[in-house]
């Protein structure tokens, strides 16, 4: 993508929260029920209802503020926020927005050799509305529209950017490191729903919001085609006049004009009155703090210096996937080879899980199945060659090691069955013997291979040279 023409993006995030019940009613959260199953009268909407409000989702969203570095206002209250629509029963919805749950907060990210920091402009609480099914299309091509009220409340933390990114890649590292402080918190995890609406212009012409984008790529990827249709645009002298409001249409991949962008004050908020203020004295934001899991970052610095990994790997592990790093950490609390671990989990049985779409979370394999077939390799009983096929079959099986390698006829070669044949071995090139005590450290390659072929290239290498080391010295 060129960068001739600069862009200015501000982003509107919405992550739905892990609870089990929604946020001012006791109906399950469950995104595989039913439709319009799991319902009540305040979900609802009914007249007479009174919404109650869910702690652990308040408790929740002062944790994810201070992450993102947030202040939290001494008195948070709740607003009606007034819109109709079928997706919302009441005709309006309940929200922060005079005083939310965090305020004036950032997240630094790292992008081409730089480091930027994304000012947060506010993190709020709110409501989900309905989910609307578009039959035969999108929101302006299908046939006619189903309404499911089972997300209707489901609770919400909103998080509004100031106009700091310049290129959508900059979005892409944000979202990726407020996902992972979002799983480190325990608030969120792949599987939920998080949406966008992106605000993008570039200079000298009006903004546009692309509205309701879901899903981590479907946002970068609307954001890389808006860039360059107004980008395209702008260089031909035509610029956006007026702010509008687009779709994102999945099977397109584009944009479609909606509406003309509204104002704030025409969602006409005013105070929830059935809500009560929270008092955010400093011995309830202690405790809420307390409570408080590891970030990514503090993980990322523990890994370095318990593990002895580069702060490169240490990543690569924490903001790929909380459960990678979780992974990693239940085999390292019993396999001290840390570095071996990482290559095998990171590089070999991550790329056998991504090429079957599967997430470690989701594999097959267990911390503990792993843990056996890393015994194998650093014993040098399983060759780094034959690993490297085996580990597929581990990842699409879940098998214990000893039971695949039985199953292919695979021998597991000890110092003792190895020691006869390294000594024979040993005999037969007298030479190669002679060169690698004169010196020449190539010598032993040369005797490892034959080795190796004599047990069908079963052993480990490096079990290999250890034994030859100690035999010819």
């Amino acid at each position: 993508m060129s960068d001739d023409v600069k862009c200015i993006i501000g982003l509107e995030i919405h992550a739905q929260m892990k609870t089990n019940s929604k946020i001012f009613c006791g109906c399950p959260v469950d995104n595989n029920a039913a439709p319009n199953t799991n319902v009540c009268e305040t979900c609802l909407g009914y007249p007479g209802s009174k919404p109650r409000l869910n702690r652990k989702v308040f408790e929740n969203g002062v944790k994810i503020a201070k992450a993102l570095n947030c202040e939290v206002p001494k008195n948070v209250f709740f607003s009606r926020k007034s819109y109709f629509y079928p997706d919302m029963t009441k005709n309006f919805q309940i929200t922060q927005y005079e005083i939310p749950v965090g305020l004036n907060g950032f997240l630094k990210i790292k992008w081409r050799g730089e480091e930027l920091k994304i000012r947060i402009r506010r993190a709020h609480l709110e409501e989900d509305p309905g989910k609307l099914v578009h039959v035969g299309g999108d929101i302006t091509t299908s046939k006619y529209t189903l309404v499911d009220y089972n997300r209707a409340g489901t609770p919400l933390i909103e998080i509004v950017t100031d106009p700091d990114f310049t290129h959508p890649e900059q979005v892409r590292d944000f979202l990726n490191k407020l996902r992972a402080i979002l799983e480190h918190l325990n608030i969120y995890d792949s599987d939920m729903i998080m949406k966008a609406d992106a605000n993008i212009s570039v200079k000298g012409g009006e903004r546009v919001e692309v509205k309701n984008i879901t899903g981590f790529a479907s946002i970068i990827k609307a954001l890389e085609y808006e860039y360059n249709r107004q980008r395209i645009m702008a260089k031909q002298g035509l610029f956006i006049k007026q702010q509008e409001t687009r779709a994102y249409s999945e099977q397109t991949k584009t944009t479609k004009p909606l509406r003309v962008k509204e104002s704030e004050a025409d969602y006409g908020y005013i105070f929830e009155p059935d809500l009560s203020w929270q008092r955010m004295d400093d011995a309830r934001l202690k405790s809420i703090y307390s409570r408080m899991n590891e970030l990514p970052d503090e993980r990322v610095e523990r890994f370095t210096k318990e593990y002895k990994l580069s702060e490169d790997s240490a990543t690569v592990l924490v903001y790929t996937d909380k459960a990678l790093a979780d992974f990693y950490e239940a085999c390292a609390k019993t396999f001290k080879d840390y570095e071996l671990l990482y290559n095998w989990l990171s590089t070999h049985l991550l790329k056998c899980l991504n090429y079957n779409n599967v997430s470690i979370s989701k594999s097959k394999v267990s911390p503990e199945l792993f843990l056996e077939f890393m015994k194998e390799i650093k014993s040098g009983c399983l060759s780094e060659r034959l690993a490297k096929e085996l580990v597929k079959e581990l990842a699409s099986t879940g098998k214990p090691i000893k039971q695949i390698m039985k199953s292919k006829n695979i021998k597991e070669f000890s110092d003792k069955d190895l020691m006869p044949i390294i000594k024979k071995i040993i005999e037969k090139n007298e030479k190669a013997v002679a060169d690698y005590r004169m010196g020449n450290n190539n010598s032993i390659n040369f005797l490892i291979g034959q080795v190796l072929r004599e047990t069908n290239f079963q052993a480990g290498v490096e079990n290999i040279r250890e034994l030859i080391e100690k035999v010819i010295k």
